[in-house]
C-alpha cells in the first residue's frame, strides 16, 4: 500500500476520488471552466460512481479549444449548467473522500478561483497524482497524463474531456500500483 507524497492516504487501502476539469484556457483569472467531472473509486480501484457536467461560460469558447476538446459554444447552451451549480454539485460528490488530479495545481486553482468568484464557501482540497506516479515508477522522460498512458499502454490519453481523462488516470494508476507496489 502506497502512500501519496504529503499525505496519510494509502492507494489499496481505501476509496479516493479522481477529478478532472477542460477550460477555455490556461489562467484561472481570465479563462473559465467548461467541463468538470470526478469519479468515486474503491480500494480494489474498481469505479463506484461517476460525475461529470458541462458548464455554461460566459464568453465563447476559443475556437482551439473547441478542436481540442470538441467543446463549443452550441455545445455549452443545450446542455451547459449553471457554473456555480457545477461545483457545488462537484463538491458533494469529492466531499471527505481523498480527492486526486493530475497536475492539481492547475484543477485547484480553476476549481477554487471559481468558487470564491460564485461565492461557494468552500476549497477544493485535490492533492496531485504526479508525485505518485514519480515514485511508483521513477526515472521517466515525462509525467504528463498522455505520456503515461502510452508508457502504461493505456487507452484514451490526451482525450482532453474531464470524464475520459479522469478514467485514463484511474488505469493508469492502477497499473502503476501494481508495477509500484
Amino acid at each position: 500500500m502506497k502512500s501519496a507524497p504529503g499525505s496519510a492516504f494509502a492507494f489499496g487501502s481505501g476509496s479516493f476520488c479522481l477529478v478532472d476539469i477542460e477550460t477555455t484556457g490556461l489562467s484561472p483569472q481570465g479563462h473559465e471552466i467548461t467541463e468538470i467531472a470526478a469519479i468515486r473509486v474503491d480500494e480494489r480501484f474498481g469505479i463506484v460512481s461517476e460525475m461529470s457536467r458541462l458548464v455554461r461560460t460566459t464568453q465563447p469558447v476559443p475556437w482551439h479549444i473547441t478542436q481540442l476538446t470538441g467543446i463549443s459554444d452550441a455545445l455549452l447552451r443545450a446542455k451547459g449548467i449553471e457554473l456555480r451549480r457545477a461545483l457545488e454539485e462537484t463538491y458533494q460528490f469529492v466531499e471527505g473522500t481523498p480527492s486526486f488530479a493530475h497536475n492539481a495545481r492547475f484543477d485547484r486553482g480553476f476549481l477554487d478561483a471559481h468558487a470564491e468568484r460564485t461565492a461557494v464557501p468552500f476549497r477544493f482540497p485535490l492533492e496531485c497524482s504526479i508525485p505518485v506516479f514519480k515514485r511508483l515508477i521513477p526515472g521517466r522522460k515525462g509525467y504528463g497524463l498522455p505520456v503515461l498512458a502510452a508508457a502504461l499502454r493505456v487507452n484514451g490519453g490526451g482525450a482532453h474531456r474531464a470524464l475520459a481523462d479522469c478514467r485514463v488516470l484511474l488505469e493508469c494508476l492502477k497499473k502503476a500500483h501494481r508495477m509500484g507496489g
